[in-house]
């Protein structure tokens, strides 16, 4: 068995205000579970409006295919409209 984990840290430069922060965040969290079927939370920077750190953890019986998704999963929290993605990280466990 095979952990992978993808630690993002970004910018929501658009937000406001803590509401406009989470829509953002929550959309983006949305689409990883639905699209890839991989547990994703915010970690960090909950009660700043304009920074979020978020893990991401794929489990799968081989590395590569935990790997892939966990980099598919990135791609689409770099496409994510109010959302810069500012530093990145993927290890195993």
């Amino acid at each position: 068995m095979h952990i992978g984990l993808l630690e993002v840290e970004g910018r929501v430069p658009v937000s406001a205000s803590l509401k406009d922060k989470r829509r953002v965040i929550q959309s983006a969290q949305a689409k990883l579970r639905n699209k890839f079927n991989l547990s994703v939370a915010e970690v960090g920077y909950q009660d700043n409006r304009q920074l979020t750190a978020l893990a991401v953890v794929g489990v799968g019986s081989h590395a590569k295919v935990v790997e892939q998704e966990l980099r598919q999963a990135l791609t689409v929290l770099e496409n994510t409209d109010g959302l810069e993605v500012t530093y990145t990280s993927i290890t195993f466990m």
